[in-house]
Parts: C-alpha cells; structure tokens; sequence
C-alpha cells in the first residue's frame, strides 16, 4: 500500500476540513499532484502544525473523469475529527527509535535462526486489563502482542520490538491470542492472516465486535499481498497492513504511528 502526504500548517483548517463531514460523506479530495487509481487502498498520513504532529488512516480511492478523492470508514474518519478536535494538546511527533534502523537488520525474510521462545514463555508479565487503563503509551512501554504461527517470525519481530523499549508478548494461533487480549491489557496486535483454525480476519472481526477492543490498534503483518487481500483486511476493522518479508523500519514506523494514532484518540 502506498500513501499520500497532507500537510495542515493551520490546526483549525485541519478540524474545520474534518469536522465539515457526515457520516456518510467521509471523504476527502487529493493534494495538488497526486493520481490515484479507482478502488486503491491508501494511507492517507496527516502533518499538522509547524511541528508536523502526525497521524494517520487508511482510505479507498474513488476516481471518475471529473476528480478523485478518498472515502474513508466512519470509524477511520471519527478518529480523525477526535485528533483535529486534541490536536492542540497532542505532544510533538515522536519518530521511531533510532536502534529500529539497526536492531535487527534493515531486512526481515521469512526465516531466522531457531532461537525461538514459545508463545507461552512469559515474555512479559500480565499487566492490567485494557479495561483498567483509560490511556495506551504512545511509544516506549507500550504492550504489543504478536500472533503468527511461525515461531521464527515471532522471535525475530518481539526482539526488534523488544530492542526499541515495546514490552512484547506472543500467541501461536487466534484463539490463543483472544484468551490473552481477554486477559491482559495490550496496545496494539501484530496480526498474521494465515492461522490454524481461526483466521487473523476472524479474529479481527471479534475484537471489532467487542466494546473494549473495538479501538485496539491491528496491524497485520501477513505474506498475503494481493490488493484484494488488503482490501479484506481493512474491511474487517485493520488499521495497517505490512507484507512479508518486511523491512524492520517499515514495520517500526508503522507501529509507532498506529501507537500515537491510538494515545491521540483517547486524549
């Protein structure tokens, strides 16, 4: 998925532009230059203010002779209107950690030594339920839970989160990773589609459908590249979505942006 870049310099022109949309016309034309292709997923990322405060969201493309434009989800576009409406007290934009462009290396393949921990390994001790806590860390500290069924992957992405000061946890298979969402509190889901049993899409959906998780950031990190695929994803309630092999400060940086897009919403 590519993205496309707006800059707001003027805060209230950000809320006003946000802020001016229904629910049903949630949708926003293109910066001055950009092509876009008729039902292309994008992610739209937003610079506001002279200190470029950042966030960002996932919008499909809409293209006719006359203009084109994105169209964004209702929940998407909420969580816009909630930033523009705090974006005068959001803290500056804090870029990833500079160990996440040596810590593992630039390039992620499918495959790492076997070194792997088990899911169960008590990588990290049980903090709180997410429902005892009204704010998620925006950076270091923030708890992150991985779900593949690949030991390898698990391994070599909880130790580059590890690396940058992300408190990691991981699950074999969906229902592993529900029963823990269930009963500890977590930041955001590093999510692979292809699971035994019940799939990252099936387990997205549940969490959707849950009032205490509806708004956990979802990033899947998945060999599935198709534009369709993609397109499932963000229909099921995913926020991000990285292809394998991976670049770690792609994957970093994407992270880090879900993390400040969650903290922003909460306030």
């Amino acid at each position: 998925m590519r993205s496309i870049l707006y800059r707001f310099p003027d805060l209230a022109e950000f809320e006003r532009t946000m802020g001016s949309a229904t629910d049903s016309e949630c949708e926003l034309g293109l910066p001055a230059g950009e092509i876009v292709e008729d039902g292309e997923w994008i992610l739209a990322i937003f610079e506001l203010g002279s200190i470029r405060r950042a966030t960002s969201a996932a919008g499909r493309a809409v293209a006719t002779p006359d203009e084109s434009h994105l169209v964004f989800e209702p929940r998407d576009w909420q969580r816009l209107v909630e930033f523009a409406r705090k974006a005068d007290g959001i803290a500056p934009t804090i870029p990833p950690p500079p160990e996440l462009e040596t810590t593992p290396p630039d390039s992620v393949t499918a495959r790492s030594p076997s070194t792997a921990r088990s899911p169960g390994d008590g990588r990290s001790s049980r903090p709180p339920s997410s429902t005892q806590s009204s704010r998620r860390p925006s950076g270091a500290g923030a708890r992150v839970l991985i779900v593949d069924d690949d030991p390898d992957i698990r391994d070599v992405v909880a130790a580059m989160l590890e690396a940058v000061g992300l408190v990691v946890t991981a699950a074999g298979s969906a229902e592993e990773a529900l029963d823990r969402v269930h009963e500890e509190g977590f930041d955001l889901l590093v999510l692979d589609w292809n699971l035994p049993k019940m799939t990252g899409l099936d387990l997205c959906r549940i969490l959707r459908k849950e009032p205490d998780h509806a708004s956990l950031p979802v990033l899947f990190l998945t060999a599935n590249a198709s534009s369709q695929d993609m397109v499932e994803a963000f229909a099921c309630g995913g926020d991000d979505y990285v292809v394998k092999p991976f670049r770690a400060p792609e994957l970093g940086a994407r992270i880090f942006s879900l993390l400040r897009r969650a903290r922003a919403s909460l306030g």
